[in-house]
């Protein structure tokens, strides 16, 4: 069958080692020798796809006759034809190390166009994920192969290109047919098939998110103009004598227009975002919150990447978690109550220090500043990633790497307006990571209910705040020991997958099993509040830097055998689940203590690092974006990689670096902007 086609593809193959575990049922099943069938079934298998493409029973009539072209022109070594076949992924080294992701060429195949006589044939690109099931009979499989591919985290993949008018169910038909004819027991299914992301001049919700984003830019380059304008008038009118002054006119300060258009000015917000502030009596929190978001871009650094990059030896990738040094990125998820612990202190400072100056709570602008303060950049986020994303690059992996931000976006980013992703379509999330902002929304949203008790009646209100904590902790042991769910989300097999989606839809995102950092931050708000000097020994600030120190580690190194796949009982897991964040945050809680009244020496001293200031204002936007530029950067790389620490630290920084980078410009463009705006109507009302 297709014998010239066969000898084309031997040209144009680069002849590797064959994938093992095709070529061993091969011989299994057919009883011939092993050595002599070190490439025939796999070439024989992707030669056999293109036949079933031509001649398939229910294939579509646009895809036979391209592929019969397709062929064709193959016979006659026209280069553009053999560019087509040639993308197909081919077996590699390291099979062995479960190196099983043969991706082809993805940019070879989609950017490749055989011309024909009275029209162009286009190509796309498809992924074939491969499933090694139980099935085989493991006694007549040489164990080598059969223990790398059922050990691995992933099936083996192949990139296959084929001609665009080809249908995902055209590929799915010739894939079945062609595994059935050349393997037996393996199945294979199509993930994703496309070519480079095209149409964005027919997406008419592509097109209006375009047109308001550059709306936003015409009216800040507006009014950095306008800022220059009246910065120039108020330099003249310090530069004129009072009687002069009083001679000629009297300066006025910008109309109410000037001063919404000066708002979005690039000058006015970027002076703002880097301006250094010194003598804050907490100016560790800046460290603290820089550092935090730091890390918290190293795990997804890590975790991301196992999800959207094919990996050259996976074995090492999962032997990352188990090692003494990792623990602190392995049990990483803790780093995130440092920003509920931070919010609740925050909240608590700011607002109990104004309801010290009324008699009233202001209810509705406590919340509709909140609302106006978080909800535009996050929409411009949602917005672009449901609409414009998908039309910035392309790759093997593209819209699986985009798709919680991509389809999800669109199917459900109204949620993400009213803060309730982490309720409703948790398994469609627009935005997965911003589980956080909607939990932070509603702890806001119940703060001033133990707040006013705090200022009114502060026995009443402290006795309050432990109960809402003690409360907190039960809810979260009762729910994970009930329902056997993991003391934390582990970033490694040891729990089925099921298990730990159902964990983070049950606990992990909820705000009932997440407020205890919250707390401890309005309590801690609440004892520097009332305690304006803090007189104790060095050796007793000592003793609490020990016990803190102790108590954090502890924290995170009893998770360290879970990690080498050794779980704790569900007594166990419920009560490390219930208490763990929550002394851990009393140990950051310390820390800021420790800092705000002396006792922090080089630590305070570090992290009250001036350079710390610009970066922690920018840790918001840093956090909702960063996900996606590193869902961007894996999405798009056309290669396995090979994991090691060094790829993934350099991969971190240079995530760190455009993140931050990014983070300015769009602090400027859509937080900073609203910022001003919610000063400008508070100030007129």
């Amino acid at each position: 069958m297709g014998e010239s086609l066969k000898t084309t593809f031997a040209r144009c193959f680069v002849y590797a080692t064959f994938f093992l575990l095709f070529s061993q049922a091969h011989a299994a099943t057919t009883n011939s020798p092993l050595i002599g069938n070190l490439t025939a079934p796999y070439l024989a298998f992707l030669d056999d796809i293109y036949y079933k493409l031509e001649g398939g029973e229910i294939t579509s009539n646009a895809c036979k006759a391209d592929t019969r072209k397709l062929i064709e022109l193959a016979r006659e070594e026209d280069i553009n034809a053999l560019k087509i076949l040639d993308a197909v992924g081919k077996v590699s080294s390291g099979v062995l190390v479960g190196a099983v992701n043969f991706i082809g060429h993805y940019s070879e195949c989609v950017n490749t166009v055989v011309q024909l006589k009275e029209s162009s044939l286009k190509s796309k690109y498809c992924l074939i994920n491969f499933n090694a099931s139980a099935t085989f009979h493991q006694e007549d499989i040489p164990r080598a192969s059969w223990k790398v591919l059922t050990e691995q985290s992933k099936s083996p993949t192949i990139g296959v290109c084929v001609p665009q008018s080809c249908t995902i169910e055209d590929v799915q038909q010739a894939i079945t047919t062609s595994l059935h004819d050349n393997f037996e027991d393996i199945d294979g299914s199509v993930s994703t098939c496309h070519g480079d992301p095209t149409g964005f001049g027919h997406d008419a919700g592509a097109i209006v998110i375009s047109c308001c984003f550059t709306l936003i830019i015409i009216l800040c380059i507006v009014g950095t103009v306008r800022d220059f304008m009246t910065g120039h008038k108020r330099k003249a009118v310090k530069s004129v004598s009072t009687i002069e002054l009083c001679q000629k006119q009297e300066y006025k300060d910008p109309s109410l227009l000037d001063q919404c258009l000066i708002a979005f000015s690039f000058k006015t917000n970027a002076e703002k975002i880097f301006a250094v502030s010194t003598g804050e009596n907490i100016a560790a929190i800046h460290g603290i919150k820089f550092l935090s978001m730091a890390l918290i871009i190293f795990g997804h650094t890590f975790s991301f990447g196992t999800q959207n990059l094919f990996i050259l030896n996976p074995g090492a990738m999962q032997q990352a978690p188990k090692n003494f040094l990792t623990q602190v990125f392995a049990n990483g998820t803790l780093i995130v109550d440092n920003f509920f612990l931070i919010s609740g202190f925050l909240v608590a400072y700011l607002t109990l220090k104004l309801l010290e100056k009324r008699k009233n709570f202001p209810w509705v602008y406590f919340y509709a500043h909140r609302y106006f303060r978080l909800t535009p950049l996050f929409m411009a986020v949602v917005m672009f990633s449901g609409w414009i994303l998908r039309y910035i690059s392309s790759g093997p992996n593209w819209f699986k790497s985009i798709e919680m931000y991509d389809d999800w976006c669109r199917q459900n980013g109204w949620l993400n307006a009213l803060y309730l992703h982490n309720f409703i379509h948790t398994e469609n999330m627009c935005l997965s990571h911003t589980w956080y902002l909607a939990n932070d929304m509603q702890m806001y949203i119940v703060a001033p209910f133990i707040l006013i008790p705090l200022l009114r009646w502060p026995k009443i209100g402290r006795a309050l705040t432990a109960f809402h904590l003690t409360a907190i902790s039960l809810t979260t042991a009762l729910i994970t020991g009930l329902n056997n769910y993991p003391a934390i989300p582990y970033i490694s097999n040891i729990v089925p997958l099921d298990v730990v989606n159902q964990y983070y839809k049950y606990v992990y995102i909820k705000p009932y099993c997440r407020m205890g950092p919250y707390i401890v931050g309005i309590a801690l708000a609440d004892f520097i509040l009332h305690n304006k000097e803090l007189n104790i020994k060095r050796i007793t600030a000592a003793f609490f830097w020990c016990l803190s120190t102790a108590a954090g580690l502890t924290v995170i190194y009893l998770m360290w055998p879970a990690n080498k796949g050794i779980l704790p009982t569900a007594a166990e897991a419920a009560a490390y689940s219930a208490l763990a964040r929550t002394v851990w945050s009393l140990c950051i809680a310390w820390l800021i203590v420790a800092c705000y009244y002396g006792y922090g020496g080089f630590i305070n001293r570090i992290l009250s690092w001036p350079f710390f200031t610009p970066l922690s204002r920018l840790t918001y936007c840093a956090y909702l974006i960063h996900p996606v530029v590193m869902n961007v950067y894996y999405g798009s790389t056309e290669a396995p990689v090979m994991f090691s620490s060094g790829f993934v630290m350099y991969t971190f920084l240079g995530n760190l670096f455009i993140t931050f980078v990014l983070s300015t410009f769009l602090s400027i463009l859509f937080e900073s902007p609203f910022v001003n705006l919610d000063k400008i109507i508070r100030t007129r009302s």
